[in-house]
């Protein structure tokens, strides 16, 4: 270590860096001089300038000017403490400088210093006047630049910064604590250890050892364990989440914001200064809100509090709800919402409400098929004709199979399946009023018909985007004149054939406007012949040769959106019935788009559906679903009266 300080000096009294002015004109107002150092930082200066040098500035750093100046003959830039400069102005420089008192000798200098050291030590140990104290030891920290004596300047250096650190501490400031006493051993480590080797406070004492380990590159952070009562609260230290409690966080900076935060319970935010290696805080949260326990029959119903989904089905513990009036509503599908103002008050243990829904909609009185059956393997498409028996497409090894109308399995339709060995992928049916059988090919791209003893008549159709060709076409319907309709999906169209195949009309692009679709599944042929598309968004009615009439695209309640729909049909009453496999469930809308109501949802029991893909409707006006899922076929029916 050589010069005043060592080789490192006393740099952490330069503050962070920061450029903080235009160029200025300086003057050095110490008397003994100002010294020059080629970084700005304390250290061995290589220079020292007199006094009332007139010197250019260009940046402030710090606790340092940026300057330049001619040494030996050549500019030359380095930094001076702005302690021992003062800035001037071009009509001070007009003036002669006035005279700064006399010089003082070495003993002089260093007897002044330690006077000051000594008047601010008592004051301190006696924790008056903290502030001024800290100000008035660091305002000793220039005079300590004209001493010569190198030992002596280590040694006042130490105290002045010894002394700071306990009156900072005093004060509760441990983090800035910690910087001065680490200065003081940046100085001199064993003058250091000397001045410091009788502190009894045990709080210095500690925060001393941190700053010590810091300075030998020892000190890996501060550690702080937070315990909490109730547990599982969210932990921020300075706004960022740290963790949840209990936990233990390793920070690497003394002053800290803590930040905890539960549901239900007050917030709490404290600013700690930690100064051991590891420091333990407990908190005992208060609670402001009351959980709601909240069953129904039947279960499984939505509930609603503030007129907020809540995410949960009964019977579901609603967590932390606010103290104080709320409105608290169960739905189910099929069944009439329930809703009341409810009062949450004060109380140990949940809050119980169990509520009764009456039934509103179907319910499902018939399910044939299921995982374990071999009835359907990949259902993709149902299809009902006037006699009641019952057609599925399906993606397994028979491709289209016939029930009649009490479930039995018509085997010998379409030779045995032979007949239905050229589809591929089949993705939608329909029976027109002959009985002939109608299947869309997504991966073929093309429609097969089949007459009403299965066999093979027609195919038409290639892939691609031109007229006459498809890309996956999904549903299909066919209107009272045994036209066709099919739902070219990937080109976003309708096309219209002739029973025979023959091309009859085209319309729909890509997009959101009338007439056009995105990513149309499945199509429907009203009483009154309109012809009814479903797409991701909504549903369209066109006239049959595919004039825009209506779009329903916004629902009156989220109860009435669907995800993502796969199947649609008409009963005689012309509403409208939309496979939604996004939500598992059937909903049901009148022919002007008004909802009327759902049923269905996730899940293997009756009356719950998995993979749902089509739906079909018959004269009675019971409801039957297709479920790849499930693999089965259920039946629904409003429920008696």
């Amino acid at each position: 270590m050589t010069g005043f300080f060592g080789p490192v000096g006393l740099c952490l009294l330069a503050l962070a860096l920061s450029a903080t002015g235009m160029a200025a004109k300086l003057r050095i107002t110490h008397p003994p001089g100002a010294p020059i150092y080629k970084e700005p930082i304390l250290g061995q200066p290589f220079t020292t300038l007199p006094l009332n040098r007139i010197l250019d500035a260009e940046v402030k750093q710090g606790e340092f000017w940026k300057i330049t100046f001619d040494y030996n003959g050549l500019k030359t830039t380095g930094y001076v403490h702005e302690f021992l400069v003062e800035e001037v102005t071009e009509s001070d420089l007009l003036g002669s400088a006035a005279p700064l008192g006399p010089i003082k000798t070495q003993a002089g200098l260093a007897a002044e210093i330690e006077l000051k050291i000594e008047e601010s030590r008592y004051l301190i140990v006696q924790e008056r006047d903290l502030p001024q104290q800290v100000e008035s030891l660091r305002s000793l920290v220039p005079k300590v630049f004209g001493l010569e004596d190198l030992q002596k300047q280590r040694q006042l250096a130490c105290d002045i910064y010894h002394w700071t650190g306990q009156a900072l501490s005093k004060q509760g400031e441990d983090a800035r604590a910690i910087k001065e006493f680490k200065n003081m051993f940046e100085v001199d480590y064993l003058t250091a250890k000397r001045a410091t080797k009788y502190v009894s406070d045990p709080n210095i004492s500690q925060l001393i050892s941190t700053a010590e380990k810091q300075y030998n590159g020892t000190f890996v952070g501060y550690s702080l364990q937070v315990d909490t009562e109730p547990k599982e609260a969210v932990l921020k230290i300075d706004g960022k989440v740290a963790g949840q409690s209990p936990d233990v966080i390793t920070i690497d900076r003394p002053k800290i914001t803590l930040e905890i935060e539960k549901e239900g319970y007050k917030p709490e935010k404290v600013v700690l200064s930690l100064t051991e290696a590891k420091t333990v805080k407990s908190y005992v949260l208060q609670s402001v809100a009351r959980t709601i326990h909240v069953s129904s029959d039947p279960p499984g119903a939505a509930v609603f509090l503030d007129g907020r989904d809540t995410g949960k089905l009964t019977e579901c513990d609603l967590g932390y709800v606010p103290f104080g009036p709320h409105k608290l509503a169960v739905k189910k599908d099929r069944y009439a919402d329930w809703e009341e103002e409810i009062t949450v008050s004060e109380g140990a243990g949940p809050l119980s409400m169990t509520v009764v829904l009456p039934p509103k909609t179907y319910f499902s009185v018939f399910v044939w098929g299921g995982p374990e059956s071999k009835a359907f393997i990949q259902p993709k498409a149902l299809a009902m004709d006037k006699d009641g028996n019952f057609y599925v497409a399906d993606d397994g090894p028979m491709k289209v199979r016939k029930f009649n109308r009490d479930r039995g399995a018509q085997l010998s339709w379409g030779d045995e399946g032979k007949a239905f060995k050229s589809l591929k992928q089949p993705s939608g049916i329909v029976i027109d009023g002959e009985g002939n059988c109608y299947v869309t090919d997504a991966k073929g791209a093309s429609v097969t018909k089949f007459d009403k003893k299965g066999k093979l008549v027609l195919k038409w159709g290639k892939p691609g985007a031109k007229e006459g060709e498809l890309a996956q076409p999904m549903g299909i319907a066919v209107d009272k004149n045994n036209d066709i309709y099919v739902v070219d999906s990937a080109n976003s169209r309708i096309v219209k054939y002739s029973s025979a195949g023959v091309l009859k009309k085209t319309w729909g692009v890509p997009g959101p406007g009338q007439g056009q679709f995105y990513l149309p599944t499945a199509v429907a042929v009203t009483r009154q012949n309109e012809v009814v598309v479903v797409d991701a968004g909504r549903i369209q009615k066109f006239t049959s040769d595919g004039v825009f009439i209506d779009a329903f695209a916004k629902p009156e309640s989220a109860e009435a959106e669907f995800k993502r729909p796969l199947g649609i049909c008409c009963d005689g009453y012309d509403n409208i019935y939309v496979a939604d496999a996004g939500a598992n469930r059937v909903l049901k809308f009148q022919s002007n788009g008004r909802f009327i109501g759902s049923f269905g949802g996730n899940g293997i029991d009756p009356g719950q559906m998995m993979g749902l893909v089509a739906v079909a409707v018959n004269e009675k006006g019971s409801v039957f679903v297709l479920e790849k899922g499930n693999r089965r076929i259920q039946e629904f029916q409003p429920p008696s009266k």
